[in-house]
């Protein structure tokens, strides 16, 4: 593709065969934001991107794409045209994109726009765009500022019709439940924190291999180990065939701990093992999302601090999957 013709707003590559994924921009050195700068400095855009207001918006809504969950971003597309929004009014939009809606995801949305689950450095950085009083949902008056000036509701308004449109390219009207994981998708620690709807600072989840809320159980594996790795936390996870998956639980887990008991009998206590493998950490030097492989139930167990955990998948995993996590390259 031309040089030149190289679009500036995300839903313009939608127009091009063979265009780049713009969400690559994002996550590079160089934000969307910087791109923008400077595709389109001759026009005066890079002025406008100075803003403090609008420069955190745009970095805040490009962050969160590609989207897992369409909540939020229908959400805002609803208050770029009106000040204020109800739970039905969301709930009505959100139904035009997707087979089933869950209320308190909704609630949860209208908390995560709110910044209610963010560290303090994550409120610095970002862009509070609605905020919650007396049971009332409405933008801030610093998303409405932003909102007045042509130009940046242009491209407000791009990154959230993208979002959108690439939610329903990707997930389709298909209902995930909670958590609202699809299988064989590729997540990072803290969407799983987003999508099942977790009330603490999402930022916490991160670091450990097993992160949990409520009765789900979330298994982040790492299937082959860093050469230099410390031995204590060496652990033996392994695919064993398409059915079952070996896994060791944090090596401070005993057996007749209220977690260890949890594990072993999962399904007779209700809990949800949820299994996120990735091959490698990082690649390149850039961290690797997991791939969520589905729930898996315990029907094995042995040794302690680690306990060592046959699981049985509850989706066979597909051939050429199983391969590409098993084969060393």
């Amino acid at each position: 593709m031309n040089q030149r013709k190289i679009p500036y707003l995300l839903m313009d590559y939608l127009k091009y065969d063979g265009a780049p994924d713009p969400v690559k921009f994002i996550n590079r050195e160089k934000t969307y934001l910087h791109f923008l700068a400077k595709t389109e400095k001759k026009e005066g855009i890079k002025k406008l991107l100075l803003n403090d207001a609008f420069e955190r918006t745009l970095k805040d809504l490009s962050a969160r794409l590609p989207l897992k969950r369409i909540y939020e971003f229908v959400i805002l597309k609803i208050l770029l045209e009106q000040h204020e929004i109800t739970m039905k009014e969301a709930k009505s939009e959100i139904l035009k994109h997707v087979e089933k809606v869950d209320d308190d995801g909704i609630r949860h949305a209208f908390e995560v726009l709110n910044q209610d689950y963010c560290d303090r450095g994550q409120i610095n950085r970002g862009a509070k765009l609605l905020e919650i009083k007396n049971g009332k949902v409405s933008r801030t008056e610093m998303f409405y500022l932003v909102l007045q000036h042509d130009q940046y509701r242009k491209y407000i308004k791009d990154v959230i019709h993208y979002g959108i449109f690439r939610y329903e390219k990707e997930f389709k009207r298909d209902y995930y439940g909670v958590p609202h994981f699809k299988l064989y998708e590729q997540y990072q620690m803290m969407d799983v924190a987003l999508l099942s709807n977790y009330r603490k600072v999402h930022s916490s989840f991160r670091g450990s291999g097993l992160l949990t809320n409520g009765n789900e159980y979330f298994l982040f594996i790492d299937l082959h180990k860093e050469a230099n790795i410390k031995e204590s936390i060496n652990y033996k996870d392994k695919f064993i065939d398409r059915r079952y998956f070996q896994w060791q639980t944090p090596n401070s887990t005993a057996q007749s701990s209220e977690r260890g008991q949890s594990i072993i009998f999962n399904q007779v206590r209700g809990i949800h093992l949820h299994l996120f493998a990735r091959k490698y950490r990082e690649i390149d030097g850039k961290t690797e999302p997991y791939i969520y492989i589905g729930k898996g139930n315990t029907v094995h167990y042995e040794g302690e601090k680690p306990i060592t955990v046959k699981l049985e998948l509850e989706h066979e995993i597909p051939a050429n999957l199983y391969t590409e996590f098993t084969q060393m390259v």
